[in-house]
């Protein structure tokens, strides 16, 4: 049988691999969706997406947070029954619950057109519904399957799907389906992806392992469930998904379609940093070991080991995309989504902040100080207020500066409260040279710009700029010898000398 490290470095390839190719692949699909579908039907489609973030919501009850932070340590102390009616009961609430709301949004159906200015939008929501449900119950069984390290299967079966998923959306848009089109290959790739992963949940884990009954925490699981699902209300809040909502009902789904093009471009971005990538894994790791040492003072060093990859990857990536998104823009997507710029500077700008967000909220469950994400959530009024107030006025950049804001101010928060159970000391020397290290390389780019004149003078400006940035770097070094050891054992080959 392996052991914990060996396993570790298996999931970690397989978590690389998926999160590489997967991505790629879905880069494609995501640019031809935006070159083949209108503006308009760009917007209803992320207005789909924004309500299902909300039956994400009301479904969840806090599961997903739950089996995130309690299956490792389940499965670490061998209670496998447990484990199992974890996973069994999470896909019979959420599905009952899911029902539940969808006949109210029968009932309401004409009120849900008013509101957000799109005609029949309840029939968009009818005609993926079943898709919708599908969606919701993956997103159990997978976060299982991660919590499980079991993330060879999530591999193969994402790689399987999303192949097939590129089949469909080609064949139903191009014969002119439009939205409908993409909504029946959506709905078709989620139906093979959840039989895959329900298979490899048994044959992996379910058939495999057994284990005499043991008591659940009832206690312990209801608080932690609690938090987190009020937890989750103030980040939907925060989240995009509100934008979209309350730009339809101001706006309209045009205006929608531009911002959410925005969004969409940093998050293919996002797809790419090391912490997204390999972030189930990292959170496994993350709660196996402090549950196994209950060893607090290590919390401050894993916080600034990911602090320091997150910043190597994220400062020279937005940087860049601050000097060249308008090129990106024209010739990767489509110059139509060009009104849209300004607001992804914004979105860039915050983003090289926010996503240090990640390592502290590991913290923060690690302790089990989930009220403290929760009491964060305060600025979600803040967020919803401020959107409500400033969309008549200043459109949809002003609704990205205050959702953006917003974020900034509940890391903030975050980091202030926590300090007063761990006192966590940022490295801001480190963070500091990895900034230069891509300053030097944004007036890099900015000086070849003008050179820039279609797609392939893009991508190879941008490869340099890389390049010179890693030699920078190579020059300038941000990360200890004992950091770069542990990376490199990820690595096939010890390349990382930075």
């Amino acid at each position: 049988m392996q052991n914990f490290n060996d396993k570790i470095k298996e999931n970690a390839r397989y978590i690389l691999l998926q999160k590489i190719v997967i991505p790629v692949i879905n880069i494609f699909i995501t640019i031809y969706i935006i070159r083949k579908l209108s503006i308009i039907d760009y917007g209803i489609y992320n207005l789909l997406y924004a309500l299902i973030g909300y039956l994400t919501l009301f479904s969840s009850m806090g599961l997903l947070n739950t089996f995130q932070r309690y299956i490792p340590e389940f499965f670490t102390k061998k209670y496998f029954s447990t484990v199992k009616r974890l996973v069994n009961w999470g896909l019979i609430i959420r599905f009952c619950i899911v029902i539940i709301i969808f006949l109210i949004l029968l009932i309401i159906g004409n009120s849900i057109n008013y509101l957000f200015k799109v005609k029949n939008f309840n029939e968009y929501i009818q005609f993926f519904f079943i898709g919708i449900i599908l969606f919701l119950e993956i997103q159990v069984i997978e976060v299982t399957l991660s919590s499980l390290l079991l993330n060879k299967f999530i591999m193969i079966s994402y790689l399987v799907t999303t192949i097939i998923k590129a089949g469909l959306i080609y064949f139903f848009l191009e014969q002119n389906w439009k939205l409908k089109g993409l909504l029946i290959a959506e709905t078709g790739y989620f139906g093979l992806l959840l039989l895959l992963q329900l298979f490899f949940y048994y044959t992996g884990f379910a058939k495999k392992y057994s284990s005499s009954e043991t008591a659940l925490p009832i206690k312990r699981l209801l608080r932690y469930c609690g938090f987190s699902y009020l937890d989750e209300i103030g980040w939907t809040i925060l989240d995009v998904k509100t934008d979209f909502l309350i730009i339809s009902g101001f706006l309209g789904p045009t205006m929608v379609g531009l911002y959410a093009f925005a969004n969409q471009f940093i998050e293919i971005i996002s797809r790419v940093m090391p912490f997204k990538i390999l972030r189930p894994l990292i959170r496994t790791i993350f709660f196996s070991n402090f549950s196994k040492s209950s060893d607090a003072s290590q919390l401050n060093r894993h916080f600034n080991f990911l602090n320091k990859i997150i910043a190597f990857v994220s400062f020279p990536i937005f940087l860049g995309v601050l000097i060249y998104g308008d090129k990106v823009i024209i010739y990767l997507f489509d110059s139509k989504y060009l009104p849209a710029l300004n607001v992804l500077w914004i979105f860039t700008g915050f983003m090289m902040i926010i996503s240090f967000q990640f390592p502290l909220q590991l913290v923060v469950q690690a302790m089990e100080k989930v009220e403290i994400t929760f009491y964060s959530k305060i600025f979600s009024i803040y967020n919803l207020i401020g959107d409500l107030v400033i969309v008549q006025i200043y459109g949809i950049l002003g609704i990205a500066f205050i959702t953006c804001s917003a974020r900034l101010f509940q890391l903030i928060f975050i980091f202030y409260k926590i300090r007063k159970s761990l006192q966590l000391k940022v490295e801001v020397s480190s963070l500091f040279k990895i900034f230069i290290n891509s300053l030097l390389m944004m007036i890099g780019l900015f000086i070849f710009k003008d050179l820039i004149n279609g797609a392939f003078t893009l991508i190879c400006f941008s490869a340099l700029g890389l390049i010179f940035y890693l030699f920078v770097s190579f020059l300038n070094k941000s990360f200890f010898n004992e950091e770069r050891e542990i990376i490199n054992k990820l690595l096939p080959r010890p390349i990382f000398v930075f």
